[in-house]
């Protein structure tokens, strides 16, 4: 059996579609043996994450692979009069930031409906009742947006007990800003609207969640080569824009190991290739062949383990 240092942590990075990547290295790791102790994620790895909880990961694949885009994106736009702000590096020429102010105005307009969301995550997992499957603590990220801060929900082993629920919190995790409309959430008479932090940027999420632990090993959806991903068709901007912003969320959350007072051994398990799959193309076929990747990293990444410790 692999030895790993415990209490073992597992932190799963956001990415849309790509997530059917994750789901097949986080599969592939239960298959063969691995519990963890406590889990954190944001945006599609709160999904993966909500899957390991509940003892589902074996259903994952069917999920993926049934998947059509018209099953995922309801064309409803709106608009929220929110203070949401974009990621945005210092400095900038005037028409750089007059950019930065109008695709901050975009980003109130979201274009779908959460709806199919819910319904999905209603049939899969609320009909599972209110007890995870295992006894673990589950940190589900999403971004406060009017205190322009992380938003972390702590689900010890239940879904009750909180003035946001289970299906609410992920949903707010997966809330894209320009894609699906922001949660609101209740916090001492006043209202904050919820969306996923992995593209926002202000308030970098980090690990720290994973206090006392001595390893970690973190999933990401990211390559290094997504900072520069090429803008083609017609979501092309969003997509090099936001995978830019999540490569950069991966990399931070990676570094914020060294604040760990426990000095965990952390893991991060990247994309070895470009999976040819875009954030919003929930294609069955394709993220099917991401998912088989996912497994075969998964793998990849035991073996060297194992190798590393002989």
């Amino acid at each position: 059996m692999f030895k790993f240092r415990r209490p073992v942590g597992l932190f799963l990075c956001g990415g849309g579609a790509l997530g059917s990547w994750q789901s097949g290295v986080l599969a592939e790791l239960v298959r063969q043996g691995l519990h963890f102790d406590a889990i954190a994620g944001f945006s599609i790895g709160s999904l993966n994450g909500a899957a390991y909880c509940y003892d589902k990961t074996s259903e994952l694949r069917q999920i993926w692979r049934n998947l059509e885009p018209s099953t995922i994106l309801k064309l409803r736009p709106r608009y929220f009069n929110i203070p949401l702000e974009l990621y945005q590096q210092a400095g900038g020429s005037p028409l750089t930031r007059l950019n930065f102010f109008a695709h901050n105005q975009l980003a109130k307009l979201t274009l779908f409906s959460n709806k199919p969301v819910y319904d999905l995550l209603n049939g899969w997992l609320a009909r599972s009742g209110p007890r995870f499957q295992r006894n673990i603590k589950f940190y589900v990220i999403s971004h406060a947006v009017e205190m322009k801060l992380p938003y972390i929900t702590a689900f010890d082993g239940s879904t009750q007990g909180h003035n946001l629920s289970f299906i609410d919190a992920l949903m707010a995790s997966c809330s894209i800003p320009m894609i699906f409309p922001p949660v609101t959430v209740n916090e001492h008479g006043r209202d904050y609207h919820l969306v996923d932090g992995g593209v926002i940027g202000i308030a970098n999420i980090n690990l720290n969640i994973f206090e006392g632990c001595r390893t970690v090993i973190m999933i990401g959806n990211s390559r290094e080569q997504d900072l520069d991903f090429p803008s083609t068709g017609p979501f092309g901007y969003f997509e090099s824009k936001t995978r830019r912003m999540l490569a950069i969320h991966t990399q931070k959350i990676y570094e914020s190991r060294v604040f760990i007072k426990s000095e965990p051994d952390v893991h991060l398990i990247k994309p070895p290739m470009d999976l040819g799959l875009g954030l919003l193309e929930f294609n069955g076929m394709k993220c099917d062949r991401a998912f088989g990747i996912g497994e075969a990293e998964a793998n990849n990444f035991l073996r060297g383990v194992e190798e590393a410790g002989a």
